[in-house]
């Protein structure tokens, strides 16, 4: 048997659009699954966020879109909606990402699929919950990140938001695994499944292990760290690193590098609860020390005592750093008619035979193939183009 990537066999129907769902699908795709992505008229919205790199293939999908196969539909009609139905029959998956009642409006929703195919993984994708008295807004990332209280990380004077779709993404990542727990049980049961997640309930989960914690146990009074004065660069003589120290042993390490052994004996520096409260002392003997060396020098030093340490690296510097080019996290790729684009390697890594690289579509370029897959005829593919039902 020959070494297949770990969802070959596997067929997502993809009707999600921007950030979230496409890079579930696009995660699923690269693991091996064949994707049949539907766009709605004009294209996933994706595609024009970004720098342009030609009409309809945006910075943003250039990643996101890559292995799938392309076909624009309008949902609206019935007709679309029997394409979609067809898809279903063979399909494994189905992953959509509007807000309550949509799909259901298309006879898209859970109880209409699952009757055609009683094995589907249903995967929807929502900005607040199919439920309370938000569900039926839009959400978008900076949302998200308000209401979940990562404007207000770090107690910062005032509100701010990352400049990045953090929420989408990681919701992203939690939609691929759940869809994948989901197929296992299949697999195992003979069953489909739904799976509810949305962009608050992905972010809440995401925040719990380290964010959460003033909230943590209500009843009580807790003694809570504020990691935001850990988390900070410090300045060398020529640029910006970062250096973390947890362990006992790592904190004695660095105390014997810069000579200020001393610090090792006090009370308040016993342990890694103490150090965390008192941590500011530290770093006020330590800058100094650590700004009169180079970035190369003070981080060999950090890293021959074991102490983790890395770069400050600007955007701009990542495709050179040594570390990183050794990861394989990037190559470069030519685009049929975009030109070539610096794509970033999957995260995760198998043994088995990558699967053959495909660059993204452009809206609606697999419609007629797909349709030719159902055995539909010329004449009636001629006639949803005629009918604009697909595009």
């Amino acid at each position: 048997m020959k070494n297949q990537a770990p969802l070959e066999g596997i067929t997502v129907i993809d009707c999600t659009t921007m950030v979230a769902g496409p890079l579930a699908t696009q995660i699923l795709a690269d693991q091996g699954a064949k994707v049949i992505k539907i766009e709605p008229i004009g294209g996933d919205l994706a595609r024009m966020i970004g720098p342009i790199f030609e009409p309809g293939i945006s910075g943003t999908y250039i990643h996101l879109g890559r292995n799938k196969r392309s076909m624009v539909l309008d949902l609206s009609h019935v007709k679309a909606q029997a394409i979609v139905h067809k898809l279903v029959r063979t399909a494994d998956v189905f992953i959509c990402n509007s807000r309550p009642g949509v799909m259901a409006s298309h006879q898209l929703d859970f109880d209409t699929l699952k009757a055609i195919n009683h094995k589907l993984v249903y995967a929807s994708i929502t900005g607040f919950g199919e439920n309370g008295p938000m569900s039926d807004q839009r959400a978008y990332d900076p949302i998200i990140q308000a209401q979940t209280g990562i404007a207000r990380m770090g107690k910062l004077p005032k509100p701010e938001l990352q400049p990045q779709l953090i929420c989408d993404k990681l919701t992203g990542v939690y939609t691929a695994q759940a869809v994948s727990a989901a197929l296992v049980k299949t697999a195992r049961q003979g069953l489909g499944d739904k799976i509810d997640i949305s962009l608050l309930s992905a972010t809440l989960a995401f925040l719990a292990t380290d964010v959460y914690w003033p909230i943590a146990s209500p009843s009580r009074e807790l003694d809570i760290t504020d990691t935001s004065v850990i988390y900070q660069t410090w300045q060398t003589q020529d640029k910006f690193i970062v250096l973390i120290v947890m362990s006992d042993k790592e904190f004695v390490s660095l105390c014997e590098m810069f000579s200020l052994g001393n610090l090792i004996e006090e009370s308040h520096f016993s342990n890694v609860i103490e150090r965390l409260k008192n941590w500011l002392q530290i770093r006020e003997l330590l800058a100094p020390k650590i700004a009169n060396l180079s970035s190369e020098v003070a981080l060999s030093k950090l890293w021959q005592a074991n102490i983790p340490a890395g770069p400050v690296n600007d955007i701009e510097d990542l495709h050179n750093d040594a570390q990183i080019l050794a990861t394989q996290a990037f190559k470069t790729v030519k685009h049929p008619s975009a030109g070539d684009y610096l794509e970033v390697a999957s995260a995760a890594r198998f043994s088995h035979r990558q699967k053959t690289h495909k660059a993204p579509a452009h809206a609606g370029q697999h419609s007629q193939e797909i349709l030719k897959d159902l055995e539909y005829s010329d004449e009636d593919i001629n006639q949803l183009f005629l009918e604009k039902i697909i595009y």
